[in-house]
């Protein structure tokens, strides 16, 4: 969803919650994940730091995941650096923000990218919409998902990068899992950041909190 602040400025926000109001055994494991490589990515924001190595932040917490659950196995910077994450997470952690949703996008990489910075060409991170060092004053969103994509886990060239380490038949137990996004918008303070969107549920027992308080009829009907 997007909104509009009273000045004009942009907001762009996802939240992934579960159509029955509770999420399944493997649904909140997954979901779990995302959460983590969110949260992870927003720890990195940072005056100074390269909007590059936040995306791998998202991309290193989820290998870690993966492992823990067994969809994935090996160590989790290789399954990073191989691309096997990118399999699951194909596309770049979040893209500037301001007046527009995607700001300055028009401009291309000349906005998006820093002099002497130029797009990766492994599959997921060339999709990295913005390679700057993050500077005070910046807003930035934090996009981060899993997904099961059919015709990137059914490519065998792409596939081909995740030899033995990916484990099918433990996958399959996730198949009601098809995909998970959770996104906030980010500003970038002299001393960290501020989660300009943190009014919005997205721990997992707050949403079916939500839901299941939603779903209540109203007193007298």
């Amino acid at each position: 969803m997007g909104g509009e602040s009273p000045a004009g400025f942009a907001c762009d926000v996802t939240r992934t919650w579960p159509v029955t109001g509770r999420f399944s055994t493997t649904q909140r494991e997954l979901y779990d994940v995302v959460l983590r490589m969110q949260k992870a990515s927003i720890d990195a924001v940072q005056p100074g730091t390269r909007y590059r190595d936040v995306h791998l932040a998202a991309h290193r917490e989820m290998a870690r995941g993966l492992v823990a659950l067994g969809i994935l196995r090996g160590d989790p910077e290789e399954l990073v650096v191989d691309g096997v994450t990118a399999l699951f997470f194909p596309h770049g952690v979040g893209h500037l923000l301001g007046l527009d949703v995607h700001d300055m996008e028009d401009l291309g990489d000349r906005a998006g990218y820093a002099p002497g910075r130029t797009r990766s060409p492994e599959f997921g991170h060339r999709s990295l919409r913005l390679d700057r060092d993050l500077e005070p004053g910046m807003a930035v969103t934090i996009e981060p998902g899993m997904y099961q994509v059919p015709a990137i886990l059914s490519d065998a060239r792409l596939m081909a990068r995740a030899k033995d380490r990916l484990q099918r038949d433990v996958l399959a137990r996730y198949a009601d899992v098809r995909g998970i996004r959770i996104e906030d918008d980010v500003l970038v303070t002299p001393d960290g950041n501020e989660v300009l969107t943190a009014a919005i549920p997205k721990e997992a027992s707050d949403i079916e909190a939500v839901m299941t308080s939603s779903a209540r009829p109203a007193p007298g009907r």
